[in-house]
This record gives structure tokens, sequence and C-alpha cells, in this order.
């Protein structure tokens, strides 16, 4: 698998390089997801905005893939469809944290944590989740503590564009700052193409676009959003 937990805290730039353009860039109300289809399996990674670094991975796959993480003081390879929920309470009963359905929780250090997630038939390993936790929480991957409301932030919201999606073979990614106007302030290429030329217009073309601001708690912010921009 070309999508490893090397990934975290790295750029998503260096992402992009190691595995080719994601399949698909989009901003939502619980994080920016950069998803990669890689090998059969599906990797979702979240991704901080301000500094376009990797916060979480999402891996969804069957077997023989398999994703090696430290964890409970060791390398332990995961096998998609043929580890067991009963050996992953054995193996890691030393860190584990929560325990509900058929999903496990296991806290890595003070601010990652590992969710394993399984069939509900087979007992067996569906679904791997990795990274920060407070990112985790805001996904629904991990249950929220009681003493945390909802998190009431909604991302910005396209509006009007002069550059319209397309389907092309080449890829490029910006990260695009609006203000609390919706007004477009800056755009910056974090993933470029094979295309300079198209790269170089993107910040004079997607300038005048408008968008619904971001909201924190239903008042306005200002907030940043990622596009992938097919050509």
């Amino acid at each position: 698998m070309c999508v490893t937990p090397a990934a975290l805290d790295a750029p998503v730039a260096a992402l992009v390089r190691r595995c080719g353009a994601p399949a698909h860039v989009a901003s939502r109300d619980d994080g920016a997801h950069f998803t990669f289809l890689d090998d059969g399996a599906s990797v979702d990674a979240v991704v901080d905005p301000d500094r376009a670094g990797v916060r979480a991975l999402d891996v969804r796959a069957a077997a023989p893939q398999e994703m090696t993480v430290d964890a409970g003081g060791s390398a332990r390879t995961f096998g998609f469809g043929s580890y067991a929920l009963a050996q992953a309470d054995a193996d890691l009963a030393n860190v584990a944290d929560y325990a509900f359905a058929t999903n496990r929780a296991y806290r890595l250090d003070a601010a990652r944590e590992l969710v394993l997630t399984f069939d509900p038939a087979t007992q067996r390993l569906t679904r791997v989740a990795i990274g920060e936790r407070a990112t985790l929480t805001r996904l629904g991957i991990l249950p929220r503590p009681i003493d945390q409301g909802p998190f009431p932030y909604a991302a910005p919201a396209l509006k009007r564009t002069a550059l319209p999606d397309g389907a092309g073979a080449r890829a490029t990614v910006v990260r695009i700052d609006v203000d609390r106007f919706g007004i477009v302030r800056t755009v910056a290429v974090v993933v470029s193409s094979t295309d300079p030329a198209f790269d170089a217009t993107l910040a004079t073309r997607l300038g005048d676009d408008a968008y619904l601001p971001a909201r924190l708690g239903g008042r306005p912010i200002a907030a940043s959003v990622f596009r992938e921009l097919r050509h």
C-alpha cells in the first residue's frame, strides 16, 4: 500500500509525490479530505488547511492489503480481511482505549489514536483509522466525550467560479483563503500539475470567485478550502 502512517504530520504534497494525484479533494464541515485510490484500497487523508499537513488517515480495504502501525511498543501488521477482532483484543490490551460495537480504539501517544473496525459478521478487519484524536472525533470515528458539545463548524461553500471542475488527466490542488464575507483573499497552489503555465494562472482566475463564508457557532469567519482542478 502506497499510503502509510508515515504520511501523518507530513505535507500532503509529499503524499501526492509518493502516490500520485488524489482521486478527489473536498473541504467539508468535518475537515479537508484528500481521497486516494491505492491498489484497491480507499484512503482518505484529512488535511489541516492552514499548514496543508496530514492530520489523520482513514483506510478501507480488503484482503490481501495490509497496513503496518507502531502500536503497543512494536510494529504490528494488520491484514484487511484476515486480522480478527479477538486477536486485536489480545495483541493490544495494553493500549486499549475504547471498545464500541465492532470498533476498537487504541491510544498511541498523548495526541494520536488508532481505530480498528471489524465486519460484524466475520469479525475481520475492514477499516483502519489513525491520527490526531481530535480529528478522529470530529470525523465521528471516535465517540465524542460527553462533556463536549458538537463541533459547530460549517466549511465555506462555493457560490460562483470562473473555472468549473474539469475532467482532464492533470490535477492541480489549490488552497483558497476566504474571508468572513465570502471574498477570496489568496489562492496558493498546494499540489502542482505537469502544466506550470496553467497553474500560474490560477491565482488570477480564481481570485474573483464567490463563497458562502465558513461559520463557527452560526457566525461567519475566515477559513480556507481546498479545490482540485482537473485539466
